[in-house]
């Protein structure tokens, strides 16, 4: 979990130790025991699948690291093998009544307790510290409890607040979604692929998907219907590095956008069997990260959805067919909490122009 400048002493050292270096990776970890947690970022409580959020150092790291805990949705794929793998024990005295108050414990094997995400932009090895502090920075801030806002972007905003924070955006920070793009990360999520560097995507699993089956555990012939499906979650990544986000979108990119919706409903629908009413796609603004992407969800999900912030690819798509210079010129809202330097490039703005 050193920076890469480290990592070469960090590894001879490490190899004449008894610690195995392995469990010192992200990607690797054993166990959370070398965690030292400097602060609660979110708590959980304010709901939305959020978890609790810690910010901490692993020992021997150099950098701060994210680590994220949530409970994954329980899985009802075998309610008899639910029930089964359910340990119980008394939760509070029996009234008399006919309740039965327990708490629960589910078998290991059978699901997990909680799912763990543990975001470390240290071990990026192609990254500088600069850039690499700027990603430490913006998942501190958008997993942060904080109060949402709201803000109207109009075409000059864009141009004097939003433009300029992406542009201070590393591009390092796009190195993960170029891995998979170029099939070296993640090559057991994709369900399908157009390498055309034009009109192309790739469509893969997205890791927020927990109930998703797996092949290690699940032939793909059973992946039709699989309970999990209610909480699937795919992405849709253009193979175009040019498109950053919605306000980029003209005319021309039509075929893509076109393609993208109606491959996807088709893959989606073979692979795993759910109907085209029943899946949402839609684009993210502002997204999480400033490459294209389109998000594939069912119907049911109800998280990254807020109208302030998911645009369907549908509309889109009209949108742009009437006017190829839609989202270059029209007005947008837009949410993020108040802690996200984004607000912070806002105001600035607004700031400037007097406060109107």
């Amino acid at each position: 979990l050193l920076p890469c400048t480290a990592r070469a002493r960090y590894y001879a050292h490490m190899a004449s130790s008894t610690e195995d270096v392995s469990t010192v990776m992200p990607d690797r970890l054993g166990g959370l025991k070398s965690f030292k947690v400097d602060q609660i970022l979110n708590d959980g409580k304010a709901g939305g699948g959020v978890g609790v959020v810690l910010l901490g150092t692993f020992a021997g790291c150099s950098m701060q690291a994210v680590v994220k805990v949530s409970r994954p949705p329980i899985p009802l794929g075998d309610p008899d093998a639910l029930a089964a793998a359910l340990d119980l024990a008394p939760r509070m005295p029996y009234s008399g009544a006919e309740y039965g108050y327990y708490h629960g414990y589910l078998a290991p094997e059978f699901a997990p307790t909680f799912s763990v995400d543990v975001l470390y932009p240290g071990c990026l090895e192609d990254a500088t510290d600069e850039a690499r502090a700027k990603l430490l920075a913006k998942y501190v801030g958008r997993s942060t409890s904080q109060a949402a806002v709201v803000f109207r972007e109009t075409a000059a905003a864009y141009e004097a607040a939003h433009a300029p924070y992406i542009s201070g955006i590393p591009l390092a920070n796009l190195g993960w979604v170029y891995k998979i793009l170029n099939q070296e990360k993640e090559v057991e999520n994709i369900l399908f692929e157009d390498p055309n560097p034009v009109d192309g995507f790739l469509i893969n699993v997205d890791p927020k998907w927990s109930t998703r089956p797996v092949l290690q555990t699940t032939p793909r012939e059973q992946w039709v219907g699989h309970a999990g499906t209610s909480e699937l979650y795919c992405l849709g990544l253009s193979h175009r590095r040019d498109i950053r986000s919605l306000r980029d979108l003209r005319r021309e990119h039509l075929p893509l956008l076109r393609a993208m919706a109606a491959k996807g409903r088709k893959v989606i629908r073979e692979v795993y069997g759910l109907p085209d009413e029943s899946l949402r796609i839609f684009v993210h603004y502002p997204p999480q990260y400033y490459h294209f992407h389109v998000h594939f969800t069912n119907v049911a999900v109800n998280f990254g959805v807020e109208t302030e912030r998911a645009h369907l690819l549908d509309d889109i798509i009209d949108n742009i067919e009437r006017n190829s210079e839609h989202y270059a010129t029209c007005a947008i809202t837009c949410r993020m909490g108040e802690a996200d330097a984004l607000w912070g490039k806002y105001k600035e703005f607004q700031s400037n122009l007097g406060g109107c």
